[in-house]
């Protein structure tokens, strides 16, 4: 019925999509790619393409072009442009039960001018019975006032009986306010999975917070109720309003206060301040001496809020609040959320050394604030020189400063000597007048760069607040191949640390975690889920996104899945595998690491005592030392000074067979051990 209006390949495509009969049975067509195609044919084919992928036809050619062709417009990232006939077709691809309601918002975002008539019927078909309206209340809001008649009346009942009873409703309040908003904030209101609840699995999505923000009304609107809801809690601890534990606020207003916290994150409003200040601490903690707290949901989403989107106040709240919290389950959340914030301040360099650092300077204050430098690595985070100045003229941040090389905008990389600078040589340099400042990385310099600062560092004596000059560094594989594949990992702690260190499980992938602009992916074999127990199977670093990564983030990257192989890895992966290998593996898998890692040193001091008694090898806690090369005592991973080495170790078969006793997989010592010789003759 469109043909005319749509180009010959769309036209074609929607034939095949919609079942029309072909010469030949097994005629499939030829491929289609849609990275050439314009929004209007890919909008041309738009609701086919869904109907085809549904359920309800026995065409199995059909389906399954469907779901590849849907699978290549998500990993492109193309959408299509609907107007007039087109976006009817794509809504009538939708079916009438609520879990269609995503597809539907996506839809009304590619809408290009006003929605055609007979939008109201179909708006009205696909948001059904009232009874899943509760659940999602953004996108039914949303295709009632599409719908028209009365749908908005009902939504608006519904919301009232379900809402009303509460002292302060908030989301109320906050559905009073859609009128208001613009079409931009709906849509992302309605069309993020996350709306009604933000943490740290959203990382990497569309943040509704984010169009907020630039939403005048919404932004008035975030102000008034975040400092309506710290009078009120203030009130609670003053004794003005009588305290019952976890009661202070409905638990479905906690996510409306968690996104208005986010909206004033991300303008850094200055009324916002003292407002998070008050609302997350006293929101932890009962008054008077009680383990209890006001409102648990509300601290949670809170912390949640602050690690997303952190600003110095809302970070310095969040440790005051861990400072002062007496309720175990919050106090356990809140601390997952402090180093993910910390890191995610460090990338918004502009506003994250607004109040300094929290607190005496003492070993404590001087990590925090090296942390805080480390996270804008993957991102190379740069400051502008007046604020690099104030920073290296800051008493207290000075001693960090002064121990670590930085670099300029043109390359120039230095280190604080008195009053100046000085290069890698100690020869004093001029630094510009203006531009701006980052830290420096070894990548930014060659091997010899690298070198000369390290032998500077150990002349001077001087120790770095963070690892810099000797920093691992890590290239992409010559082969194309995903590094750090080949691993069985105890899932018990590579859960654990990657929960404490900001990954993400994605349940179909493995672990993912932001670094920079950039998504990456430890990919994982085996049944992986929160709380699993036994191994599972690395198979590799892998960029989420289509466009490579910058080298630092990448070698930043590695670092960070280095530490989660290295504290978790049990063995090597076999080609053999037997019943009794997966018996022993998922024992270990469940030992704790430090018995373990003690008998792999007791093994090794034991191979080596005359290299070691010699002064040729030396046995660190993570490392054994050959000369200036360390050999990881988990992954067998060789760098020198920091650099990896390619190397590689024939398995003799032997399996250190002497040591059956060893707690351990004996491939993997063996290699270490023949990786000792190889390099002791070098």
């Amino acid at each position: 019925m469109m043909q005319t209006e749509i180009s010959s390949r769309a036209a074609a495509l929607r034939a095949r999509l919609e079942g029309t009969a072909v010469d030949h049975a097994r005629f499939t067509g030829p491929p289609v790619d849609f990275n050439d195609w314009t929004p209007e044919e890919l909008g041309a084919v738009w609701g086919a393409l869904h109907r085809a992928a549904r359920f309800g036809h026995d065409d199995v050619a059909r389906f399954n072009l469907a779901h590849t062709l849907l699978e290549q417009v998500t990993e492109a990232g193309l959408a299509p442009l609907l107007a007039g006939a087109m976006f009817l077709d794509a809504l009538d691809a939708a079916a009438d039960y609520n879990r269609e309601w995503e597809y539907v918002i996506g839809c009304l975002a590619c809408l290009q001018g006003e929605a055609p008539a007979g939008t109201a019927a179909q708006a009205r078909r696909i948001l059904g019975e009232t009874s899943g309206w509760v659940e999602r209340p953004y996108q039914a809001w949303l295709l009632a006032h599409l719908a028209g008649g009365d749908a908005p009346a009902q939504f608006a009942q519904l919301m009232e009986e379900r809402h009303a009873r509460y002292p302060m409703p908030l989301t109320l309040q906050e559905l009073a306010l859609l009128p208001q908003l613009a079409q931009a904030s709906l849509l992302a209101l309605a069309g993020s999975p996350h709306s009604s609840f933000w943490n740290r699995n959203s990382i990497g999505e569309a943040d509704p917070a984010a169009v907020l923000a630039d939403d005048a009304a919404y932004a008035a609107f975030a102000r008034t109720i975040l400092e309506q809801a710290a009078r009120h809690i203030a009130a609670i601890h003053d004794g003005s309003v009588p305290y019952a534990a976890d009661a202070a606020f409905a638990t479905a207003d906690s996510p409306v206060l968690a996104r208005a916290a986010r909206v004033a994150a991300y303008r850094d409003d200055a009324w916002f301040r003292p407002v998070i200040a008050v609302l997350l601490p006293l929101a932890c903690v009962a008054p008077g001496a009680a383990k209890s707290a006001p409102s648990q949901s509300l601290a949670m989403a809170l912390g949640h809020a602050v690690e997303t989107i952190p600003t110095p106040e809302s970070l310095l709240a969040l440790r005051t609040a861990l400072a002062q919290v007496r309720h175990a389950g919050i106090r356990k959340k809140l601390e997952r959320n402090l180093k993910p914030a910390e890191r995610a301040l460090a990338e918004r360099p502009d506003i994250a050394w607004r109040i300094g650092m929290p607190g005496p300077m003492g070993k404590r204050r001087q990590a925090m604030l090296a942390r805080r430098l480390e996270a804008g690595y993957a991102s190379e985070v740069w400051f502008g020189l007046d604020q690099w100045r104030a920073l290296r003229d800051d008493a207290d941040i000075e001693t960090v400063a002064r121990a670590l090389v930085w670099r300029t905008g043109d390359g120039l990389a230095f280190m604080l000597d008195g009053k100046g600078a000085i290069d890698a040589q100690g020869q004093p340099v001029v630094l510009p007048e203006q531009g701006d400042i980052g830290l420096w990385h070894p990548l930014h310099g060659s091997g010899e760069q690298r070198a000369a600062w390290q032998a500077l560092l150990a002349r001077r004596r001087v120790r770095q607040p963070l690892r810099q000059v000797y920093r691992e560094i890590y290239a992409p594989p010559g082969d194309g191949g995903a590094p750090f594949a080949g691993y069985q990992l105890s899932l018990p702690t590579l859960l654990g640390l990657a929960r404490r260190e900001g990954w993400r499980l994605d349940y179909d992938e493995g672990l993912s975690r932001q670094f920079g602009a950039w998504r990456v992916l430890l990919r994982l074999g085996g049944h992986v889920y929160p709380g699993a127990g036994g191994a599972c199977t690395s198979n590799g670093l892998a960029p989420a996104q289509m466009m490579p990564m910058a080298p630092v983030a990448y070698s930043e990257a590695c670092r960070a899945v280095d530490l989660l192989v290295s504290a978790s890895a049990l063995a090597l992966l076999e080609e053999e595998h037997s019943v009794q290998r997966a018996e022993r593996l998922f024992y270990l898998a469940n030992l704790a690491p430090g018995p373990m890692a003690g008998m792999r040193r007791t093994v090794l001091e034991q191979v080596f005592a005359n290299q070691i008694e010699d002064g040729r090898m030396a046995l660190e806690a993570r490392h054994l030392m050959v000369g200036r090369h360390a050999i990881h005592l988990t992954t067998g991973r060789v760098t020198l000074d920091g650099a990896e080495v390619a190397s590689e170790v024939a398995a003799k078969g032997s399996k250190l067979g002497a040591v059956p006793w060893l707690p351990h997989d004996e491939a993997l010592l063996e290699k270490i051990v023949g990786l000792a010789g190889q390099l002791l003759q070098h």
